[in-house]
């Protein structure tokens, strides 16, 4: 066990109790094909299958390096390809935020492009052609994300990745058409309509200088 952060002695057992015997009596929140999530007070416990040791190890290295950007949990406690203690988080995908408070997030795309240039600038990347279904929002409309396991270090391709996502910023400013048509399908996907997609295209453009500062 990698602790990160202090946690409570209860947690601290039982984790260490997991290392001891390889099982949990706890009820899980979330189960996948590649971890099952528990949460445990104001905490998120995500166990990985076997098969996932990998993508566990990659996960716990992406969280670790990430430390300090708002929209990653923070890192608590973890054991490389076993598990990782994060904060838990409460905050629902595109989809469930619009059906919960009957509009998207006031900085949509604000949120989706800024994301993805910190985690490049802290060294990540996410090889996923659908990387934005892994960001929530909060009741209040802040962006976070819970699942980092399809990070990979860009070491070398930190500049030239950076640069793709300033130009793919610069193609929406001027009204890229293809660049634009790319990021509608992950909105469709979400049920928007083309009026919710515009205005969100308008607001990002009216955004600028906060998106100046965030590079």
């Amino acid at each position: 066990m990698i602790i990160i952060n202090p946690i409570g002695d209860n947690i601290e057992k039982m984790l260490l109790h997991y290392e001891k015997n390889g099982h949990l009596t706890l009820q899980a929140s979330l189960i996948s094909n590649s971890s099952v999530v528990y949460r445990l007070q104001d905490y998120c416990l995500k166990v990985y299958a076997s098969r996932a040791k990998l993508d566990g190890e990659m996960e716990s290295e992406a969280l670790l390096s990430l430390q300090g950007n708002t929209y990653a949990p923070k890192l608590y406690a973890y054991s490389p390809g076993e598990y990782t203690l994060t904060e838990w988080i409460e905050a629902f995908s595109l989809k469930q935020y619009r059906a919960k408070y009957g509009h998207v997030p006031h900085h949509l795309i604000y949120d989706i492009l800024t994301t993805e240039l910190q985690q490049i600038h802290a060294g990540y990347w996410d090889w996923d052609v659908i990387r934005y279904e892994n960001l929530l929002w909060t009741e209040t409309g802040d962006v976070k994300r819970t699942d980092f396991w399809l990070c990979e270090p860009v070491r070398s391709r930190r500049e030239s990745l950076y640069k793709e996502v300033i130009q793919r910023i610069e193609n929406i400013y001027n009204g890229d058409r293809d660049e634009m048509d790319a990021m509608q399908q992950y909105f469709y996907r979400h049920q928007l309509t083309s009026s919710e997609i515009e205005q969100a295209f308008n607001d990002f453009r009216s955004q600028r200088p906060r998106l100046a500062i965030a590079q």
